[in-house]
C-alpha cells in the first residue's frame, strides 16, 4: 500500500511540475498518439513557414533584378531619343558617345540577367549553379555587336507553400530577357530580345543612323512592357505566399489549442489530487509504522 501510494503521489507531482496530463504513453496511450499526430502537423507548418521565407527571398532578388533592368531600358530609351534627334547638334561623334553608354548598359543588362541569390542564379532554371547568359564578342566601333546566348534551362523552380500547393520562385530567363517562351529560338509575338534590342541601338548609333536609332524605340518600349509583365508574375507569387502564410498561421493556432486540450493538466484538479495523495501516503506510512511497532513482549523474549 505504501509503495502504491508513493507511485500515485509521484505521478501527480510530475503532472503538477510539468503542467501536463500526459507525460508518457502509459498515462494515456490514445491521447499520447493523438498528441504525436498534432505535433507532426505543427512541424509541417513550421517547415512551410521556412519555405515561405526562402521563396520570398528568391522572388525579391528576381524582382530587384527586373527593377534594375527597367532602369537600364529607361536610360536606353533616353539615349535613343537623343540619338534619333536630327538636329545639327547630333553628329557622328556625339552618336558614338551615346553608343559607348549603350554598350555599358548592355553590360549592366547581362549582369542583371545573371543575378544570384545564395549562390544560385535566379533565372537559370534548374541549372542555377551556372551562368545562364553568356556573351560572345565585344563592342568595337565598326564591328558587329556581341551576341548573348542562354545556357540555362526554361524550368521555373517551385517551392511548396501549402499542402499540395507550389508556386514558382524563379523565372524562365530565356522568356524574360530574350522573349522566347516557346523555345523556338526567336522572340514570341509581342516580345523582344532585350540584348539584341540594345545591340541594335548600339549599331544604329555607331553607324550614325538617326532613322535606325528612332526605329529601336518601339523595341525598347516592348522590352519595358515585357519586364513589367514578368514583375506582375512575381507579384502574383508573392500574394499567394502571403495568403498561404495566413492559412498556416491560423492552423498553427488551432493545433496549439488542440494539443493543449489533449495534454494539459487541469491545475485545480491536479493540486487537489496532490493534497489528497500526500494525505493518503502519510496515512499509509502511519499505518505501516503501527504494524511494525515492537511490543513489550517482543523485548522480553
Amino acid at each position: 500500500d505504501v509503495l502504491r501510494a508513493r507511485q500515485r503521489l509521484a505521478r501527480v507531482q510530475e503532472q503538477a511540475s510539468s503542467g501536463l496530463r500526459i507525460n508518457r504513453p502509459s498515462d494515456d496511450a490514445v491521447g499520447y498518439r493523438m498528441a504525436g499526430g498534432v505535433r507532426s502537423a505543427m512541424r509541417g507548418g513550421e517547415q512551410l513557414l521556412r519555405n515561405h521565407g526562402r521563396a520570398e527571398t528568391r522572388i525579391a532578388r528576381a524582382d530587384t533584378a527586373l527593377a534594375e533592368t527597367l532602369g537600364v531600358l529607361q536610360r536606353a530609351r533616353e539615349l535613343a531619343l537623343q540619338g534619333a534627334n536630327g538636329t545639327p547638334t547630333q553628329t557622328a561623334r556625339t552618336r558614338q558617345i551615346l553608343a559607348e553608354e549603350v554598350a555599358g548598359l548592355h553590360g549592366q543588362l547581362v549582369s542583371q540577367a545573371n543575378a544570384q541569390v545564395g549562390g544560385e542564379h535566379v533565372v537559370a532554371g534548374c541549372s542555377n549553379d551556372a551562368v545562364p547568359f553568356v556573351v560572345a564578342g565585344a563592342f568595337a566601333l565598326g564591328t558587329p555587336p556581341p551576341g548573348v546566348s542562354f545556357a540555362g534551362d526554361s524550368n521555373e523552380i517551385e517551392i511548396e507553400i501549402d499542402e499540395g500547393v507550389r508556386v514558382p520562385t524563379s523565372l524562365d530567363g530565356r522568356r524574360v530577357f530574350q522573349g522566347d517562351g516557346d523555345g523556338d529560338g526567336s522572340p514570341d509575338a509581342g516580345r523582344v530580345d532585350l540584348f539584341d534590342t540594345l545591340a541594335g541601338l548600339w549599331a544604329a548609333l555607331d553607324a550614325n543612323d538617326g532613322a535606325a536609332t528612332a526605329a529601336e524605340l518601339d523595341r525598347i518600349d516592348l522590352a519595358m512592357q515585357q519586364i513589367h509583365t514578368e514583375r506582375t508574375r512575381l507579384a502574383g507569387s508573392s500574394q499567394r505566399i502571403e495568403a498561404a502564410r495566413e492559412g498556416v498561421r491560423d492552423r498553427a493556432v488551432a493545433l496549439t489549442g488542440q494539443l493543449s486540450q489533449l495534454e494539459d493538466a487541469d491545475a485545480v484538479s491536479v493540486y487537489s489530487e496532490l493534497v489528497s495523495r500526500e494525505v493518503a501516503l502519510q496515512a499509509s506510512l502511519q499505518a505501516a509504522a503501527r504494524v511494525i511497532q515492537p511490543s513489550l513482549l517482543d523485548f522480553l523474549r
